[in-house]
């Protein structure tokens, strides 16, 4: 009985902790942070948060699960949104913009009416890990996702 409670646990497997802009077309929409889980793809909106949240937070963080975690951020503003894995069909790479090089990752997904829309991200990389070229995250967030919808769809 504890094996199928763990099998269930939602699990963070990546989270991007720098600014993540969240763009339709070549607007941004707002700036936030990435969270992958074994359940679902998040977006968390950048917000200033009361004394109460951050004393709630705190304590979530020692005592609760990812699970509840998320649901607590997702709560903290009224535009933040989740996919779950099971509704993303495809995760590839785009172009936000040519001049300079910019890419982005477009998440294709099923909406709740079964059309296919998209949703892109953007991540900010310090000017000089882009001139390194020392970190590329639009790969890396693309080779997880596209991992964590395989194993969930598996039976």
């Amino acid at each position: 009985m504890k094996d199928e409670h763990q099998a269930t646990e939602e699990v963070v497997i990546k989270e991007y902790p720098k600014s993540t802009y969240w763009l339709e077309g070549h607007q941004v929409m707002a700036v936030g942070n990435l969270v992958l889980t074994n359940e679902r793809l998040a977006f968390l909106r950048q917000v200033v948060l009361s004394e109460k949240e951050i004393e709630t937070l705190q304590k979530l963080s020692q005592e609760a699960t990812a699970n509840t975690l998320i649901q607590f951020a997702l709560s903290l503003h009224k535009k933040n949104f989740q996919l779950p894995l099971s509704s993303i069909v495809s995760v590839k790479m785009g172009l936000y913009s040519i001049l300079p090089v910019r890419p982005c990752m477009r998440v294709y997904y099923k909406s709740a009416s079964k059309k296919e829309k998209t949703v892109s991200f953007l991540f900010t990389v310090p000017l000089l890990k882009r001139l390194l070229l020392s970190e590329f995250p639009t790969l890396g967030w693309i080779r997880a996702i596209n991992k964590a919808v395989k194993a969930k769809n598996q039976p």
